[in-house]
């Protein structure tokens, strides 16, 4: 590329005027090795947002794979409670009926949610684990914002 207009295009990359293409122009420039000494800082910047763009998508494709195990996981969890509430419906046993009659109909009610939003509780808090990698995506973003 020609001194001049690297310069010019350096200059209008710095006032944020250049183009997508007049940046891939840019981008390509400098990937190579044949680079001055004083565009040495732009060589880096450059190699910089490459690395990072790179990892902007592969923190895109690990918060993917948690959305569709959290609605895997969700699916068991309802799938869990449906079979918790078929058994406990169909082979209540003497303890039961002991709780039966010393329990009114509201109460009974009220044991049997309770238990059933506890399981679901315990399985939905095993997805948040997979919530660190939203935090790692938003550290790089703040990286990036910050060198703007």
């Amino acid at each position: 590329m020609e001194w001049d207009k690297l310069e010019k295009l350096l200059a209008r990359y710095d006032e944020g005027e250049t183009s997508l293409a007049e940046e891939q122009e840019l981008r390509e420039y400098f990937s190579t090795n044949e680079v001055p000494e004083e565009l040495y800082a732009y060589k880096l910047m450059f190699a910089y947002v490459s690395r990072e763009k790179k990892e902007t998508f592969e923190a895109e494709d690990s918060v993917k794979a948690s959305k569709a195990k959290y609605a895997w996981t969700s699916i068991a969890a309802m799938i869990a409670i449906m079979l918790g509430i078929y058994f406990f419906n169909d082979h209540s046993g003497t303890m039961q009926e002991q709780q039966v009659a010393s329990l009114s109909e509201e109460e009974m009610a009220l044991e049997q949610t309770k238990e059933t939003l506890k399981m679901v509780s315990e399985f939905m808090n095993e997805g948040t684990a997979d919530l660190v990698y939203l935090k790692e995506f938003n550290n790089t973003k703040n990286k990036i914002i910050q060198l703007d």
